[in-house]
């Protein structure tokens, strides 16, 4: 900034100052220089803060887990055989209109019940009348005619000597109303025990009757 000052007052200290004042204009004119448009400073950079850090993401280890002990593979249990031939238990049921010699026009059929001889005739024999007596009317798709019947076995005795089964039963025999069932029944019975070679003859009593006559008369 420039000023020019035009006007300076002085104090009558002598003739010749206060002549050459009175000679001076009364007024002064003052001529200001407008300033130089200052040239703006910019604005300082605020400075730009340093974004914030990201924020650490905790890595967490993660807990360790038990390994599952492997358990051992289970071995596949294989059934057990079934018996076949010599071996074997069986039971006869009968098959219908055949044109057999059993009953009328029949056929017995022997099946095999899955269960191991033991070679004791009294206990096989028993295990096989205990598997023919039940109250299945049908078995393997063919006919077992004492279904109705309520029979079991007591007792089951052998004679090696003479080849002679004798066994003793309890129960109710039922007849079906079918005149050809005693025939079948006789067949069936007679046949499941003697499929053991060792025996020769069968003696069978039902309530201390025998079981031929009573299936014989139909009584």
């Amino acid at each position: 900034m420039i000023v020019i000052v035009g006007l300076f007052l002085f104090t009558a200290c002598s003739p010749e100052l206060e002549e050459i004042a009175q000679n001076l204009p009364t007024q002064v004119e003052f001529t200001t220089v407008a300033p130089p448009t200052s040239t703006p400073i910019p604005p300082s950079h605020t400075p730009t803060s340093a974004p914030p850090s990201s924020t650490p993401t905790s890595t967490q280890t993660p807990l360790p887990t038990s390994t599952a002990t492997q358990t051992e593979t289970p071995t596949a249990t294989l059934p057990p055989p079934t018996p076949s031939g010599e071996d074997a238990i069986y039971i006869y049921l009968i098959q219908t209109d055949t044109g057999g010699p059993v009953a009328c026009g029949d056929s017995a059929i022997k099946i095999n019940t899955g269960l191991w001889r033991t070679g004791d005739i009294k206990a096989d024999v028993n295990t096989a009348l205990r598997s023919l007596l039940v109250k299945s009317k049908f078995i393997a798709g063919l006919y077992n005619p004492v279904y109705l019947s309520n029979i079991a076995v007591t007792n089951v005795d052998f004679q090696a000597f003479f080849g002679k089964v004798s066994v003793d039963m309890e129960g109710t025999y039922v007849r079906s109303g079918d005149r050809c069932d005693d025939s079948r029944v006789r067949a069936q019975v007679w046949s499941t025990i003697r499929q053991f070679t060792e025996v020769k003859s069968v003696y069978i009593l039902l309530n201390g009757n025998l079981l031929g006559d009573i299936l014989a008369t139909g009584k």
